[in-house]
Protein backbone atom coordinates (compact mmCIF):
# COMPACT_ATOMS: atom_id res chain seq x y z
CA UNK A 1 0.00 0.00 0.00
CA UNK A 2 2.83 2.48 0.59
CA UNK A 3 4.23 1.36 -2.79
CA UNK A 4 1.19 2.61 -4.06
CA UNK A 5 0.81 5.69 -2.62
CA UNK A 6 4.50 6.52 -3.41
CA UNK A 7 3.96 5.28 -7.02
CA UNK A 8 1.31 7.98 -7.10
CA UNK A 9 3.06 11.00 -5.66
CA UNK A 10 5.92 10.40 -7.60
CA UNK A 11 3.61 10.43 -11.12
CA UNK A 12 1.92 13.69 -9.70
CA UNK A 13 5.50 15.33 -8.93
CA UNK A 14 6.84 14.16 -12.50
CA UNK A 15 3.56 15.23 -14.38
CA UNK A 16 3.70 18.70 -12.04
CA UNK A 17 7.38 19.38 -12.92
CA UNK A 18 7.14 18.22 -17.07
CA UNK A 19 4.07 20.63 -17.14
CA UNK A 20 6.56 23.32 -15.62
CA UNK A 21 9.05 22.94 -17.89
CA UNK A 22 6.51 23.07 -20.50
CA UNK A 23 4.82 26.36 -19.54
CA UNK A 24 9.07 27.88 -19.25
CA UNK A 25 9.66 26.91 -22.34
CA UNK A 26 6.33 28.20 -23.83
CA UNK A 27 6.91 31.62 -21.93
CA UNK A 28 10.38 31.71 -23.24
CA UNK A 29 9.10 31.59 -26.87
CA UNK A 30 6.48 34.21 -26.34
CA UNK A 31 8.73 36.60 -24.76
CA UNK A 32 10.96 36.31 -28.11
CA UNK A 33 8.10 36.73 -29.79
CA UNK A 34 7.09 39.40 -28.45
CA UNK A 35 10.34 40.89 -29.29
CA UNK A 36 10.45 40.34 -32.78
CA UNK A 37 6.25 41.07 -33.10
CA UNK A 38 7.20 44.55 -31.26
CA UNK A 39 5.07 47.63 -32.31
CA UNK A 40 8.27 49.49 -33.44
CA UNK A 41 9.25 46.39 -35.59
CA UNK A 42 12.83 47.20 -34.54
CA UNK A 43 14.35 44.29 -36.54
CA UNK A 44 12.04 44.65 -39.82
CA UNK A 45 8.84 42.38 -40.79
CA UNK A 46 9.31 39.14 -39.21
CA UNK A 47 6.82 37.76 -42.21
CA UNK A 48 9.60 39.03 -44.99
CA UNK A 49 12.33 36.18 -45.14
CA UNK A 50 14.98 38.36 -45.86
CA UNK A 51 14.25 40.75 -42.88
CA UNK A 52 16.53 40.27 -39.46
CA UNK A 53 13.51 39.29 -37.73
CA UNK A 54 12.38 36.78 -39.68
CA UNK A 55 14.86 33.88 -38.35
CA UNK A 56 14.33 34.67 -34.75
CA UNK A 57 10.51 34.94 -35.32
CA UNK A 58 10.67 31.37 -36.67
CA UNK A 59 13.04 30.10 -33.98
CA UNK A 60 10.59 32.00 -31.72
CA UNK A 61 7.47 30.02 -32.82
CA UNK A 62 9.20 26.88 -32.71
CA UNK A 63 10.04 27.47 -29.02
CA UNK A 64 6.84 28.30 -28.08
CA UNK A 65 5.09 25.39 -30.22
CA UNK A 66 7.37 23.22 -28.39
CA UNK A 67 6.19 24.36 -24.93
CA UNK A 68 2.95 23.58 -25.79
CA UNK A 69 4.13 19.46 -26.87
CA UNK A 70 5.79 19.68 -23.61
CA UNK A 71 2.55 20.54 -21.35
CA UNK A 72 0.60 18.53 -23.47
CA UNK A 73 2.96 14.91 -22.96
CA UNK A 74 2.96 15.49 -19.42
CA UNK A 75 -0.21 14.31 -19.31
CA UNK A 76 -0.14 11.33 -21.95
CA UNK A 77 -2.26 8.07 -20.46
CA UNK A 78 0.87 6.17 -19.57
CA UNK A 79 2.65 6.38 -16.64
CA UNK A 80 5.66 9.19 -16.92
CA UNK A 81 8.73 7.86 -15.49
CA UNK A 82 10.02 8.80 -12.40
CA UNK A 83 12.89 12.02 -12.09
CA UNK A 84 15.95 11.00 -10.56
CA UNK A 85 18.74 12.97 -8.85
CA UNK A 86 22.17 13.12 -10.39
CA UNK A 87 22.81 13.62 -13.74
CA UNK A 88 18.55 14.83 -14.12
CA UNK A 89 18.67 17.19 -11.76
CA UNK A 90 22.02 19.20 -13.36
CA UNK A 91 19.82 18.88 -16.72
CA UNK A 92 16.89 20.76 -15.31
CA UNK A 93 19.13 23.65 -13.71
CA UNK A 94 20.66 23.88 -16.67
CA UNK A 95 17.37 23.93 -18.21
CA UNK A 96 16.37 26.72 -15.48
CA UNK A 97 19.29 28.63 -16.57
CA UNK A 98 18.54 28.35 -20.19
CA UNK A 99 14.62 29.84 -19.01
CA UNK A 100 16.27 32.87 -17.14
CA UNK A 101 18.60 33.60 -19.89
CA UNK A 102 16.18 33.90 -22.37
CA UNK A 103 13.61 35.90 -20.15
CA UNK A 104 16.55 38.31 -18.85
CA UNK A 105 18.25 38.87 -22.45
CA UNK A 106 15.74 42.12 -23.52
CA UNK A 107 17.08 43.64 -20.14
CA UNK A 108 20.29 42.45 -19.75
CA UNK A 109 21.69 41.84 -23.39
CA UNK A 110 23.23 39.64 -25.27
CA UNK A 111 26.71 39.93 -23.80
CA UNK A 112 25.86 39.89 -20.68
CA UNK A 113 23.42 37.00 -20.24
CA UNK A 114 25.94 34.60 -22.55
CA UNK A 115 29.41 35.58 -21.04
CA UNK A 116 27.40 34.69 -18.03
CA UNK A 117 25.39 31.31 -18.83
CA UNK A 118 27.92 29.29 -20.98
CA UNK A 119 30.83 29.19 -18.07
CA UNK A 120 27.66 28.83 -15.65
CA UNK A 121 26.12 25.85 -17.44
CA UNK A 122 29.91 24.65 -17.37
CA UNK A 123 30.61 24.83 -14.21
CA UNK A 124 26.72 22.94 -13.63
CA UNK A 125 28.45 20.28 -15.43
CA UNK A 126 31.32 19.70 -13.92
CA UNK A 127 34.15 22.08 -15.14
CA UNK A 128 36.67 23.59 -12.32
CA UNK A 129 39.19 24.96 -14.04
CA UNK A 130 39.21 28.47 -14.04
CA UNK A 131 41.24 29.63 -17.28
CA UNK A 132 38.75 27.03 -19.32
CA UNK A 133 35.65 28.78 -17.79
CA UNK A 134 37.58 31.83 -18.65
CA UNK A 135 38.08 31.33 -22.08
CA UNK A 136 34.07 29.88 -22.51
CA UNK A 137 33.16 33.34 -20.82
CA UNK A 138 34.36 34.80 -24.04
CA UNK A 139 35.17 32.61 -27.46
CA UNK A 140 31.70 30.81 -28.01
CA UNK A 141 29.72 34.66 -27.24
CA UNK A 142 31.57 36.13 -29.11
CA UNK A 143 31.88 33.53 -32.25
CA UNK A 144 28.06 32.95 -32.19
CA UNK A 145 27.26 37.11 -31.73
CA UNK A 146 29.42 37.41 -34.72
CA UNK A 147 28.18 35.04 -36.57
CA UNK A 148 24.76 36.34 -36.27
CA UNK A 149 25.14 40.10 -36.33
CA UNK A 150 28.34 39.87 -38.45
CA UNK A 151 27.60 37.66 -40.94
CA UNK A 152 24.02 37.17 -40.98
CA UNK A 153 22.73 40.28 -40.17
CA UNK A 154 20.77 38.58 -37.48
CA UNK A 155 20.84 41.02 -34.20
CA UNK A 156 20.38 40.48 -30.72
CA UNK A 157 18.65 42.90 -27.88
CA UNK A 158 21.61 44.70 -26.64
CA UNK A 159 20.09 45.63 -23.01
CA UNK A 160 17.66 48.06 -21.31
CA UNK A 161 19.29 47.80 -18.37
CA UNK A 162 22.93 48.48 -19.04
Amino acid sequence: MVDLMNTVLSRRSTRLLETLMGLGTLAAGLVFLRIVHAPTAPYGDPGYIGSAAFFPGLMALLVAALGVVLMLMAWRPQPPTPIKTGRTSRALSAYVLMVVVAIGLPWFGIWLTSMLAVPLLALLFGERRWYILLILAIVPPVLVIHLFEGVMGIYFPRGGWL
